[in-house]
């Protein structure tokens, strides 16, 4: 495979949750279609959905607007997809958006730029649903599952999507923009787990918009696009930086 790289202007994108009652991200891709917002490289990291899922039918008409203008932006802006853990099994629906299942991950980009000062490091993507308990772990790949995902399908129908409505509904009424407490030590033992001291790893899953840097460790949470419909800026000075954007403040 080709190695891929961290563009300078990327702009990253984590946890959006999209739904019928939430409609940020819509926005944000009709922005970027109308060169309102620009990037060579459009990264999203992962639950950009509340639920989307391959084999799972019930919210694929909600998606196949945003999946056809993916595809269409795809053509000008390279796009890279991290599934989450609300959004998987999703190569039936892209084929030129790059798509990066959870076993993938992390995914690795280099930082091939003269501005930064070490232009030979890297930079490790994921969702953040990597590196958990085995049990966790397990239970996720079980999750997953083709077979399984046909059945629930199935058991979805005919129940009149009772399954798929249960959990939109518990998606409405999570708080999604909590703060964790001490999550810096959470974040030390999350970077200690990529083994790659002196290059920056960014994650989603957690919402915090939360930066760690210093010498050996260099962590990235962003925060949730759901919650303030905020995206990030990759710039690349003499080292690299991540900048905050409102969608609200863009004239979408």
């Amino acid at each position: 495979m080709q190695e891929l790289i961290l563009k300078d202007k990327a702009i990253l994108i984590a946890d959006a949750h999209e739904n019928t009652q939430r409609r940020g991200f819509w926005k944000f891709l009709q922005a970027l279609k109308n060169n309102e917002i620009s990037t060579p490289q459009l990264i999203l990291m992962g639950d950009i959905f509340d639920l989307l899922i391959g084999e799972i039918s019930a919210t694929h008409d909600f998606a196949k607007p945003y999946i056809y203008l993916l595809e269409e932006l795809a053509q000008t802006i390279e796009i890279i997809y991290l599934e989450g853990n609300h959004d998987f099994n999703l190569s039936c629906f892209f084929k030129k958006v790059k798509i990066f299942p959870i076993k993938t991950q992390p995914l690795k980009l280099k930082l091939h730029t003269s501005k930064v000062k070490n232009e030979n490091s890297y930079i490790f993507l994921a969702h953040g649903d990597i590196f958990l308990s085995p049990c966790l772990q397990i239970l996720l790949k079980s999750l997953r599952n083709h077979y399984l995902l046909v059945f629930l399908n199935w058991i979805n129908q005919i129940s009149f999507h009772a399954i798929s409505k249960k959990i939109l509904k518990n998606q409405n009424q999570k708080n999604l923009f909590y703060q964790i407490q001490n999550f810096e030590n959470l974040a030390n033992e999350r970077y200690l787990k990529y083994n790659n001291l002196g290059s920056w790893v960014c994650e989603g899953h957690y919402h915090q918009n939360f930066i760690l840097n210093k010498k050996n460790i260099k962590y990235f949470n962003p925060d949730s696009f759901a919650h303030k419909e905020s995206f990030f800026l990759v710039e690349f000075k003499q080292e690299i930086e991540f900048r905050e954007q409102k969608l609200r403040g863009q004239n979408v």
